[in-house]
C-alpha cells in the first residue's frame, strides 16, 4: 500500500511547528530576563569588533581599489614578471597605503581638532558665570519692555540657577567617591574600546585581503541553498544595497566635511568665537538627514547667544541659508538621487530608524528603508506579472476596481468621483449623482467577487473528489 506525501499537511506541521518554538523562546525571555539580557550583552561584545572590522573594510575599499588599480598594479607590472606576485606586491601595497591614509586622517584631525575643541570647552566653563551675568542683564532690559512676560523669565532664570546650584551642593560634591569610581571604571572602558578599535582594524586587513575570498564563497553558499533564480535576486539585491550604502555614506561624509568647512570659513571671517567647536558640531550633526541641521544649530546658536545675543541671531540665519545651499546644490551634486525616494517616506524612515535605535537608526534610516522599498517594489512587480496586470502605479491611478476572474481594471467612470470633487461640493446633485455612481460600482464589484468566489469553490470541491478517489484507488 502506498502513502502519498500530502504537502498541505507538512506546511501546516511546520508552521505549528514554528509557533510553538516562538512561543517557547518568548516564554524563556519574559521568565528569565536577567539571564537573557546578559546573553544578548555577551553577543553584542563579543561581535562589536568583527561588524565594526568589516565595516571599516567597507569603508576603505574604495580607497584600496584606487590605490590597488591605478597606482600600484603598474608599478608592479614593471616590476615583477609572475601574475601572482603582481597581484600580491599590488594587494599588500594597497592595503598599507590605505591603513596609512586613514590612521593619518584619523590621528592627523584628532590632533588638531582636540586640543581648540577642548580649549572652547573650557572657556565656556570659566565664562558661564559671565555669560549667566549677560543673559540676566539682557532679561532686566526685556523686562522694562514687557514687565510680566520679562518678570516670568527672570523668575525661571533664577530657579533654573538654583536648581544648578542644589544639584552640584546636594549631589555631585557628596558623591565624589562614586563619581571617582564611575570614572575608573570608565577608564577600563575605554582600555576596552581601544582594544576592540584595534582588533577592529587588524579584522578590515585580513578582510580586505580576502575580499574576493569572501564574496565568492557567500555566492557559493547562496546558490547551494536557494534555487537559482532565487539566488540571482538575492545576490542582485546585495549588489543594489551595496550601490545605495555605498553611495550615500561616502556621499554623505564629503557633504557634511564641506558643510563644515564652509561653516568655519564664515565663523573666521567674522570671528566668531568656539569657531573649530561649532563647525565639528554642524558638520557632524549634518550627517543625519533633514533633522540633523536643526540638531546641531540649536546648541551652536545657544553657545553664541551666551556671548551676545546678534551673534546668535547672525548665526542662526547663516545656518538656515547654508541649509538651502546644502539641499539644493551641494547635495543633489554630491548624492544625486541615490535613494529613490520621496521626502515623505525618508521623513518617515529617519523618525521610525530613530525611535528604534537612536541616531544610528537616523542616519541609516534612509538608506535601509530604499533597500526595503526596493524590495517590496520587486515582489509587488513580480507578483502582478504572474497574474498578468499592469505593474506601474501610474495604470492605477482612476481604477476603480479590478475584475478577480480576468484581472481587467475598471476605471472610475464619473468624473466627480474620479476627481473627489464631490465630496467637497455645495451642489446637492451632484454629491447625490456621485453617491448613487459609487453605490452601483460597489454593487457590481461585490457581485463579480462573490460570483468567483462561487467558481472557486466548486473548482476546489471537484479537485478533492478527485484526490479521493485516488487515495481509495491507491489503497485498493
Amino acid at each position: 500500500m502506498k502513502w502519498k506525501f500530502n504537502n498541505k499537511y507538512v506546511k501546516a506541521g511546520a508552521t505549528a511547528l514554528a509557533v510553538i518554538v516562538l512561543s517557547l523562546l518568548f516564554n524563556y525571555r519574559l521568565e528569565h530576563k536577567k539571564e537573557y539580557e546578559q546573553f544578548l550583552l555577551m553577543i553584542k561584545n563579543t561581535l562589536f569588533p568583527i561588524v565594526i572590522g568589516f565595516t571599516l573594510a567597507y569603508l576603505e575599499n574604495p580607497v584600496l581599489n584606487f590605490f590597488e588599480h591605478y597606482i600600484f598594479t603598474p608599478i608592479g607590472r614593471l616590476i615583477f614578471k609572475d601574475e601572482g606576485d603582481k597581484k600580491k606586491f599590488s594587494r599588500g601595497m594597497g592595503i598599507i597605503f590605505t591603513l596609512a591614509l586613514f590612521l593619518m586622517l584619523v590621528i592627523g584631525g584628532l590632533y588638531l581638532v582636540i586640543p581648540q575643541v577642548y580649549q572652547s570647552l573650557i572657556n565656556i566653563v570659566k565664562e558661564a558665570p559671565n555669560y549667566y551675568d549677560h543673559m540676566y542683564e539682557w532679561m532686566k532690559s526685556f523686562n522694562k519692555k514687557n514687565s510680566e512676560v520679562g518678570q516670568y523669565i527672570l523668575m525661571a532664570s533664577d530657579r533654573v540657577y538654583s536648581r544648578a546650584i542644589d544639584y552640584l551642593n546636594n549631589d555631585i560634591l557628596p558623591n565624589m567617591d562614586k563619581i571617582v569610581s564611575g570614572i575608573t571604571s570608565g577608564i577600563v572602558g575605554g582600555l576596552k574600546v581601544v582594544l576592540n578599535v584595534v582588533l577592529s582594524v587588524i579584522i578590515s586587513v585580513y578582510v580586505l585581503l580576502e575580499k574576493e575570498v569572501l564574496v565568492a564563497g557567500t555566492k557559493k553558499l547562496t546558490y547551494s541553498i536557494f534555487e537559482t533564480s532565487v539566488a540571482n535576486q538575492i545576490i542582485r539585491g546585495v549588489r543594489y544595497m551595496d550601490q545605495v550604502f555605498g553611495g550615500f555614506i561616502s556621499g554623505k561624509i564629503i557633504d557634511s566635511l564641506i558643510i563644515g568647512l564652509i561653516c568655519y570659513t564664515f565663523m573666521t571671517i567674522v570671528q566668531f568665537d568656539y569657531a573649530v567647536l561649532i563647525s565639528i558640531i554642524i558638520g557632524v550633526t549634518n550627517i543625519i538627514p533633514y533633522f540633523g541641521p536643526f540638531i546641531g544649530a540649536v546648541p551652536s546658536v545657544l553657545i553664541l547667544m551666551m556671548i551676545d545675543l546678534k551673534y546668535g541671531i547672525i548665526f542662526a540665519i547663516f545656518v538656515l541659508v547654508l541649509q538651502q545651499v546644502d539641499g539644493n546644490i551641494i547635495g543633489p551634486v554630491i548624492l544625486g538621487d541615490r535613494l529613490n525616494l520621496s521626502s515623505m517616506w525618508i521623513l518617515f524612515a529617519i523618525l521610525v530608524g530613530g525611535g528604534f535605535f537612536g541616531v544610528p537608526g537616523m542616519i541609516l534610516g534612509a538608506p535601509c528603508f530604499a533597500c526595503l522599498y526596493a524590495l517590496v517594489g520587486t515582489i509587488s512587480r513580480t507578483l502582478l506579472k504572474r497574474k498578468n496586470m499592469p505593474i506601474n502605479a501610474d495604470d492605477y491611478y482612476e481604477v476603480d476596481y479590478i475584475k478577480p476572474e480576468s484581472h481587467t481594471l475598471v476605471m472610475i467612470d464619473h468624473e466627480p468621483v474620479k476627481k473627489g470633487t464631490a465630496i467637497f461640493s455645495f451642489d446637492r446633485h451632484m454629491k447625490e449623482e456621485a453617491a448613487k455612481k459609487r453605490r452601483e460600482s460597489v454593487l457590481k464589484q461585490r457581485a463579480e467577487e462573490a460570483l468567483y468566489r462561487e467558481k472557486k469553490k466548486k473548482l476546489r470541491l471537484d479537485d478533492e473528489d478527485v484526490e479521493d478517489d485516488e487515495d481509495y484507488e491507491n489503497k485498493e
